[in-house]
């Protein structure tokens, strides 16, 4: 103000401070008027949340979109910038390593992952609490199911159960050097895959792939989606909860994630997502690894199959000879010779029980054929004839000498 009145134009005033032309005649203006020019202060819709929001803060939940949920739920009606703001002098300070973005065409990628999450407390124990992290590369929509351990069958049917949720079927699936799928990985050397996973990724038509060791960013969408669950939906849960209600609030709060922007695509996963699904192959809700999956057994000389602790008879033609054993639905099981069934039974609900012995010959085995192994035949005994012979001490009087 001294400068105007020394009675310079607003032009060189501007030239001399650096100025908006605009502030500086608000400024000559307000002066001329009166106008008292110190700034004036309000209170800030945010001051009443402050202590409960740096509470929050150190109880662990710092993720600023969760912060400003619940300062809603508890009447505020400020912006969500707000609570930015007074979060980040909080937040500590680190460096950033460069990495480079790569992006995969719609339905050619998926990334999953596991993730530890302590422990999930019942009544009488404590149990190792799990997520099993699915997410599609291309439009990052995601899915996520808690479990109690990190078994190779764990994995099946979280796989299983994450291509019924997509309807497809990627062309490729990475993951990290998780044990149901990798047995080794050298540096600059061949991977060396699980057998078992290897036919798992045959029957339903996806190419594996495994990350460098130790470079989680090689599958960066699954791990940041992981640092999402932990950050943004963990913060929502309560301490007490059941791993059912737990796996229906994940699936519904992935749900409403899918309609946001993505930071990186700019453009909702939902939107992304009919691409995704015409590159990647559909799938068949029956088509199920626990009814395709083969396992072979060879019979008894006696003509059984053991399986699963149980006993199932088979042809005599078959005793000696390898045979599979295959699933067929949850209660059933078919045994067969390569293409031909020889028979198929229902799973006992007792433990180790002997099934088919209705069907057993009374006569003879047929004979020996050259080359071919002994039949002997099956004999049942009955509940009578393991018990043992009880003597009366007059029957011994009898026959030993006085």
């Amino acid at each position: 103000m001294m400068m105007h009145e020394q009675k310079q134009t607003i032009t060189a005033i501007q030239a001399a401070t650096g100025r908006d032309r605009k502030t500086i005649r608000k400024v000559v203006t307000d002066q001329k008027h009166g106008h008292d020019l110190t700034r004036r202060t309000r209170e800030s819709q945010l001051d009443p949340y402050k202590e409960y929001i740096e509470e929050r803060w150190n109880q662990g939940c710092q993720n600023a979109v969760v912060l400003w949920e619940e300062a809603r739920a508890h009447g505020y009606t400020g912006s969500l910038s707000l609570i930015k703001q007074l979060v980040q002098p909080l937040r500590p300070q680190r460096g950033v390593e460069p990495a480079q973005r790569y992006e995969t065409d719609p339905g050619d990628q998926a990334q999953c992952d596991w993730a530890d999450f302590g422990a999930l407390v019942y009544p009488d124990q404590r149990r190792k609490l799990y997520i099993f992290i699915y997410t599609m590369s291309f439009s990052r929509r995601m899915s996520g199911e808690f479990v109690h351990d990190q078994r190779q069958t764990t994995l099946f049917r979280c796989l299983e159960n994450a291509f019924a949720y997509f309807g497809c079927v990627p062309t490729t699936i990475l993951s990290d050097n998780m044990k149901p799928m990798v047995i080794d990985h050298p540096r600059g050397g061949e991977i060396v895959w699980n057998p078992r996973f290897t036919a798992f990724a045959e029957f339903h038509g996806f190419g594996p792939k495994a990350a460098r060791p130790y470079r989680a960013k090689t599958k960066g969408k699954v791990e940041r989606s992981v640092l999402y669950v932990r950050q943004n939906f963990w913060p929502r849960i309560p301490e007490v909860i059941t791993l059912k209600e737990l796996n229906v609030r994940v699936m519904v709060w992935a749900q409403e994630r899918d309609l946001r922007i993505h930071g990186t695509t700019f453009e909702r996963p939902t939107d992304r997502w009919e691409a995704d699904v015409a590159g990647a192959q559909p799938y068949d809700l029956t088509r199920l690894w626990a009814f395709g999956e083969q396992f072979p057994r060879k019979v008894t000389r006696d003509a059984f199959v053991h399986w699963q602790g149980h006993r199932f008879a088979v042809p005599w033609t078959a005793a000696g000879t390898m045979v599979y054993v295959r699933r067929y639905s949850e209660t059933g099981i078919v045994i067969g010779q390569e293409t031909q069934e020889l028979t198929r039974y229902a799973i006992p609900s007792r433990p180790h029980q002997i099934v088919g012995t209705e069907t057993w010959h009374q006569d003879a085995p047929p004979e020996r054929i050259p080359g071919q192994p002994i039949a002997r035949r099956r004999t049942l005994r009955t509940p009578e004839e393991d018990l043992p012979t009880i003597r009366l001490l007059a029957d011994y009087a009898e026959v030993v000498p006085q």
